[in-house]
């Protein structure tokens, strides 16, 4: 009898062959000939014995004889099948049996292949070769599926943790929102108040007062008319989110126009070309749209005061395909312009790129802008170079 055997234990990369026959002839030398070409090899002279092996040592392929004493080839192959660990080791049968019927049996019960006795070794090689490269795509395969798998769950589990963080965050800003528009509208009474009394004080007691007391009374109208527009401005803000909107066709042109008669009645001695384009129209939410361009073109007439003549444009750029989203609208003037390397922080509430003594405000018109814009489905953005003006581009989806 051949005992179990191994050999060629040092190299990693060998696959592991189980030969199973019952003749001891045939055992040696498909043992002999396979060792030759660089594989592992182990040997069972019967089924039991075979699957005992298959167990622990886990080959890569299987030669199984047919015909063998107790539990026969066809057996051995389909408890082999049966076992999760075993079922995708490929087995190639060695058989003297030709009917096409025993065949067809071991095909049934899960062989890959057949090899006909009396054996040549040669054959044996080239299917043994070709079932392994088989076998080792098949487990190439599986790896990478189960490494595309597990990307896609950490995806999966990533997005999912991304969805909560927004949600919270979304949460968090609706009530951040809620407050500042509570706090904003609790404030203005009083603000309005306290403007009221300054007023009052100017009219009926500026008599009463010194150069300092009226300079220093003068000093608070100014800081609470700053305090009144920065809440108008909060509230604005607030309702701009929170507002809903109706679409309909608005005609941009036409608002354009109606902001800038406004906007020349305020310094009749200034200098400044209006170039409006004609026919822009837009689908959107016409209040909303109006507060865009009421900011972009008050930004372009507040900045280039300075100029002794100055130009704002408004109009459209019209892709070759049209569509809504494409139509790039935009608002250009050659005043004061900004650094483009400040450019991020445009759109940032309470964040101003001139200082307070160069020109008012808020900081929270273009914040407002960005969020009219972003409802509608669009982006803003802008191109500018200190004192020579700045253009504000933006789409709606």
């Amino acid at each position: 009898m051949i005992k179990d055997k191994k050999v060629n234990m040092n190299k990693p990369e060998q696959n592991t062959i189980l030969i199973v026959d019952d003749m001891p002839n045939n055992l040696g030398a498909l043992l002999d000939y396979l060792t030759d070409f660089g594989f592992e090899v182990l040997v069972a002279e019967d089924g039991e014995s075979a699957i005992e092996q298959v167990e622990y040592a886990l080959p890569d392929l299987i030669l199984l004889d047919v015909l063998m004493p107790g539990i026969d080839g066809f057996e051995t192959c389909s408890r082999l099948k049966s076992n999760q660990t075993t079922k995708d080791i490929p087995v190639i049968f060695m058989t003297a049996l030709s009917d096409a019927e025993d065949k067809v049996k071991g095909f049934s019960v899960g062989g890959v292949d057949y090899v006909t006795k009396p054996i040549q070794q040669a054959e044996v090689l080239a299917r043994v070769t070709t079932h392994l490269s088989i076998r080792n795509l098949q487990q190439q395969l599986q790896q990478q599926n189960s490494r595309l798998q597990q990307e896609i769950c950490d995806r999966i589990k990533i997005e999912q943790q991304l969805q909560k963080r927004t949600a919270q965050i979304e949460t968090a800003n609706q009530e951040l929102e809620a407050f500042s528009y509570s706090v904003a509208h609790d404030l203005r009474n009083p603000i309005t108040s306290i403007n009221g009394y300054i007023w009052v004080l100017q009219e009926e007691y500026a008599y009463l007062l010194d150069e300092d007391g009226k300079h220093y009374l003068e000093r608070v109208l100014v800081a609470t008319e700053r305090m009144e527009q920065l809440i108008d401005d909060i509230l604005r803000l607030s309702q701009v989110t929170r507002s809903k909107m109706q679409f309909d066709t608005v005609d941009l042109s036409q608002i354009a126009r109606e902001i800038a008669i406004s906007l020349r009645q305020t310094a009749n001695e200034r200098e400044v070309e209006f170039i409006i384009a004609e026919g822009v129209v837009a689908q959107g939410d016409e209040p909303l749209l109006k507060i865009v361009l009421e900011n972009l073109l008050g930004n372009a007439w507040k900045y280039t005061r300075n100029k002794p003549r100055a130009r704002i444009e408004f109009g459209v750029l019209e892709p070759e395909i049209h569509t809504e989203s494409s139509r790039q609208y935009f608002v250009r003037d050659d005043g004061a312009g900004f650094d483009m390397g400040k450019a991020d922080k445009l759109f940032t509430a309470f964040c101003r790129l001139h200082g307070k003594n160069e020109f008012e405000g808020t900081g929270i018109g273009l914040a407002t802008v960005q969020r009219i814009i972003h409802r509608h489905g669009g982006q803003i953005w802008a191109d500018g170079e200190v004192n020579q003006g700045a253009t504000f581009y933006f789409t709606l989806g």
